[in-house]
């Protein structure tokens, strides 16, 4: 497995590397870049949302945290595989590939295709994640669904939509920047994204689930979390509703 993703993640810097000599656009292998930056958060993302790598997979790097709200006496332990690591360019797939066609005018900014572009995200990682799910990769430390029903995959997709989201726009914005720009303020992106969205975003949820609150608060976190998400598609869908200027674009 980690061999056969090392190699596809060499083809696929291959790929941004020949577009950037082609067409002098480094965006995507600075993004590319990001994303490994970005997944090194992973084991504190299990630790909140209650999922984890299968323990056979070669690792990164392990970390334990102290899980003192859910069990007086147990430090458990999440890693980083290393494959997953590698491949970490695939969570951006969907917004560089979104980019190459807004830079060929086969995509063009606005509200609704910005929502539809959204909502594209949230499949695409759907699907990774129930791959990655039947292979037996990813398991969950307790129940797959969150309060009323909704099960963790689907949470985890809107997330990770929203955070694709979010790159396709700074992509858009800084796609004449300089390389040196491009590194100081792309590059970091992911990181500063995912911090956002499953770190401030996700946090009505996941402090009811570590205080192992009852149902209806378990709820009301779960709405109040879903409902941040969808405000930040609106808001960052928004942004891109200005018309672009096609003749400036390179």
């Amino acid at each position: 497995m980690e061999v056969g993703v090392i190699l596809l993640t060499l083809v696929a810097y291959g790929l941004a590397i020949y577009l950037w000599v082609r067409e002098h656009t480094p965006n995507y292998t600075v993004a590319m870049l990001g994303s490994h930056l970005a997944v090194l958060l992973s084991p504190f993302w299990q630790a909140l949302y209650r999922f984890s790598y299968n323990p056979t997979l070669p690792a990164l790097y392990r970390l334990g945290i102290d899980e003192r709200l859910q069990s007086l006496t147990r430090l458990q332990e999440y890693s980083l595989p290393r494959a997953v690591f590698a491949a970490a360019w695939l969570s951006l797939l969907p917004a560089l590939v979104v980019f190459y066609l807004y830079r060929h005018r086969w995509w063009f900014p606005g509200y609704v295709t910005s929502i539809l572009t959204f909502t594209l995200f949230v499949v695409y990682h759907l699907m990774v994640d129930i791959v990655v799910q039947r292979q037996g990769w990813l398991l969950f430390n307790g129940d797959s669904l969150l309060p009323l029903g909704v099960p963790q995959l689907l949470l985890s997709a809107l997330m990770n939509g929203l955070v694709s989201l979010g790159v396709l726009a700074a992509l858009l914005l800084t796609r004449r920047y300089s390389i040196t720009s491009l590194l100081w303020i792309v590059l970091p992106i992911p990181l500063a994204l995912s911090l956002l969205v499953h770190g401030l975003l996700g946090a009505p949820l996941y402090t009811a689930l570590l205080l192992q609150a009852q149902s209806w608060a378990g709820a009301i976190g779960l709405l109040g979390t879903l409902g941040l998400v969808f405000s930040g598609a609106h808001i960052i869908a928004g942004s891109l509703e200005r018309p672009a200027d096609w003749r400036q674009t390179i």
